[in-house]
């Protein structure tokens, strides 16, 4: 629990959870709404943008993040108080904190809700979730509930411009109170990305390489 724990502190969230008022507007049916999202997300293979994080805290954190599909992630953060690392590659996820000597975190990638990003085929109409619409004007989330989750709230909200459609941010909820949330800037999608930018072997010899000197 307490990896899971610091996970969700890097990552993303602030203080309550917003839910929009369900409307039937310019999207269409929740249906089809949940059908647009799933065939959006499915055909990005990369993804690259600036972030803003916000914590249960109301803190505040830039970086930048890459994604690349399957299962690839790197976040970056430029403020220098927050020298630390999150890292996926080959089903791994690290957390990689270069302000400190604490040994970095790792736990699949798949017990945690940044796979519903991260993984090839995305099905949203799969019995162990709950996928839920919210709309409001012209901006849309998705409501994603792990059904027999195993681990912190197996949720995560999926937030996007409606018209056209276009992912702007995330929230993942500590609890019914906190969340993290991340906000997306000067999005790109489809470019193409090094693999060499994700491999989390490195990035641990790098680490224990400094700590050693």
């Amino acid at each position: 629990m307490f990896f899971l724990n610091q996970l969700m502190k890097y990552l993303f969230l602030s203080i309550s959870i917003t839910f929009f008022i369900y409307s039937n507007q310019s999207f269409g049916s929740e249906a089809n709404q949940i059908e647009k999202i799933e065939d959006y997300l499915n055909g990005i293979q990369s993804l690259e943008a600036e972030i803003v994080q916000i914590d249960q805290y109301g803190t505040q954190k830039s970086g930048v993040i890459k994604l690349k599909k399957p299962g690839k992630l790197r976040i970056e953060y430029k403020d220098q108080k927050a020298d630390h690392l999150i890292l996926a590659s080959h089903g791994i996820l690290a957390i990689i904190d270069y302000g400190s000597n604490a040994e970095p975190l790792r736990f699949p990638i798949n017990e945690t809700p940044l796979k519903y990003l991260s993984n090839n085929e995305l099905d949203l109409l799969d019995p162990s979730i709950s996928s839920k619409i919210y709309t409001l004007e012209n901006q849309v989330s998705l409501k994603i509930t792990e059904i027999d989750k195993n681990y912190g709230s197996g949720m995560i909200i999926l937030k996007f411009v409606a018209d056209p459609i276009s992912i702007i941010g995330w929230d993942i909820p500590l609890n019914d109170k906190q969340k993290t949330e991340i906000k997306l800037k000067n999005l790109r999608i489809n470019s193409d990305i090094k693999d060499d930018l994700f491999y989390v072997s490195a990035e641990l010899m790098k680490f224990y390489n400094k700590i050693n000197e």
